[in-house]
């Protein structure tokens, strides 16, 4: 009888199938760490950054060295290591003119950590002696101010100091985004967007329906039926230039908070996408909290509309977007239908405006 010996070994077919199982699992474990390392080297520069902006405050408010103390932001700038980006405390208030003795650098090297900050960053800020506030050359009093820190993972996180000074992270749907007039706005998380949930409110009402807003370096608006307990229930209606700073560019920030801008129609489009007009309603499950707000008409007579208890009340947002040089894209939601539409109109109307964070 011919026995035969149990075969222990492998075929080069099973040897190769079970390298390439091996490479792809160590591919993955490597992936997975690279990406822990760049989001704690991300978390750690904005601990870092934060201790700095503190210590700041900390020296403006107890006049340290008798002076106030500035926080500089800059990108690919011959301060930074390798000219690339950093964060700097300086004492005074005068850039130029500081003693460069008492600078303090908080650097990034993107090749290294790969936390980095982008162009639109660039900003300046000092605070006041004795109460600590926010505060720049030009104002003595500032809205809060974010700086938004980016990984080559392509995460990014967002460090706010209120107009009081507080330094923290900003988390959307739990924090509240502030105007310069120190308004206090919710916040929602919808797909990759965080929005206000809440109408924007900020700046000087106008008298009457008829009063067109002018670039006189002031935010104007109009409250419903000229009224600004309106204002303060649906919150402002705004001319497209007026909202848009009179810049014309899309997604600026316009009449937002630092680190916010007028939506895009190509982010208004997403919101929709991700929730049907109905959800995006007061009541809805988005958060977003749509209302009714009514609008200005540029007519003969100007006139309020859209809110008188009838089944075509609703109200509308600006985007950013143009249409020729006359007109801009809006979208109307009306209570008893159920779509988010998109119309152009002339730029004299009045719409709300809902902010959308950047990133």
């Amino acid at each position: 009888m011919i026995s035969y010996k149990k075969q222990f070994g492998f075929t080069l077919l099973e040897v190769l199938l079970m390298v390439t199982i091996f490479a792809i699992i160590l591919s993955y474990s490597f992936s997975l760490s690279n990406s822990q390392i760049f989001e704690d080297d991300l978390h750690a520069k904005v601990l870092e950054v934060s201790d700095l902006i503190e210590k700041a405050r900390n020296n403006s408010a107890t006049g340290y060295r008798g002076d106030v103390w500035s926080i500089k932001v800059l990108d690919s700038d011959a301060l930074c290591d390798n000219s690339g980006d950093c964060i700097l405390l300086f004492k005074g208030n005068d850039f130029s003119g500081r003693d460069a003795i008492y600078d303090y650098f908080v650097q990034f090297d993107q090749s290294i950590t790969g936390v980095y900050i982008n162009s639109d960053q660039e900003n300046e800020f000092y605070f006041d002696y004795s109460s600590g506030w926010l505060a720049t050359t030009t104002a003595s009093s500032l809205e809060q101010q974010y700086i938004i820190f980016n990984n080559n993972a392509g995460d990014s996180q967002s460090l706010v100091v209120s107009p009081s000074g507080a330094v923290n992270t900003f988390v959307c749907g739990e924090d509240q985004v502030f105007d310069i007039s120190g308004h206090g706005y919710n916040t929602v998380k919808i797909g990759s967007d965080c929005w206000m949930a809440e109408n924007l409110n900020t700046g000087e009402m106008i008298a009457s329906v008829s009063t067109s807003p002018t670039n006189d370096g002031d935010i104007e608006k109009w409250c419903y039926a000229d009224s600004s307990a309106n204002c303060d229930i649906y919150g402002g209606l705004y001319a497209w230039d007026e909202a848009m700073s009179y810049v014309t560019t899309a997604g600026v920030q316009g009449i937002c908070p630092n680190g916010w801008h007028i939506p895009t129609t190509s982010e208004v489009n997403l919101l929709d996408n991700f929730y049907s007009a109905n959800n995006l309603k007061i009541g809805g499950n988005s958060g977003f909290d749509l209302m009714a707000a009514g609008v200005r008409l540029e007519s003969s007579p100007d006139v309020y509309g859209n809110i008188d208890g009838t089944s075509g009340d609703g109200g509308s947002l600006w985007s950013s977007n143009q249409n020729g040089s006359s007109e801009a894209y809006y979208y109307w939601s009306e209570e008893n239908l159920s779509n988010l539409d998109q119309f152009s109109v002339d730029k004299d109307y009045g719409f709300s405006i809902r902010c959308v964070k950047d990133y």
